[in-house]
């Protein structure tokens, strides 16, 4: 993919969208409040979006690749992701039945137990306020702009 193909290719500010920036501040407004909502004690973030991926994601999408994939970091980092969460007891590992060098993530029982208290619950309440029709509104448009800005494939189900 070359530069051309993300919004780091042409992110010049055009005249006569004072909307689409406000709504952009609004964006990054809130992401970085939630952000700050998944910051905790127990995890960071990312720690977070994996452990979220990996209770969501089916068999042959849990592992390495497939985290990396869906947090859009490199393969490095995911890996990293996953040993914190080996370490804290959160996630396990089996050898993939069709091939034992890929090793198959799933949450632990402890993992299990933490993702019910998941900071990020408190974003889905409020947008629990919206209709159903706003809420998938809303989610189309958030996607719309999602693959405008990262046209990879990518994947937002986690599967």
């Amino acid at each position: 993919m070359n530069e051309s193909d993300t919004a780091l290719g042409d992110n010049r500010v055009r005249p006569n969208n004072a909307s689409a920036l406000a709504i952009a501040a609004l964006v990054e407004q809130l992401g970085r409040q939630v952000q700050n909502l998944c910051f905790t004690r127990e995890l960071a973030p990312v720690q977070w979006s994996a452990l979220r991926y990996f209770a969501k994601a089916g068999s042959s999408a849990r592992t390495v690749s497939g985290l990396a994939a869906y947090t859009g970091v490199n393969v490095s980092s995911a890996s990293r992701t996953i040993q914190l969460l080996l370490t804290k007891g959160l996630v396990r590992t089996e050898p993939d039945l069709g091939d034992s060098r890929i090793r198959v993530v799933s949450l632990s029982q402890a993992g299990l137990d933490l993702l019910n208290r998941d900071p990020l619950a408190a974003l889905a309440n409020a947008l629990h306020t919206l209709d159903h029709e706003e809420q998938a509104s809303l989610r189309d448009l958030l996607e719309k702009v999602l693959f405008e800005l990262f046209p990879k494939p990518f994947k937002t189900d986690g599967a």
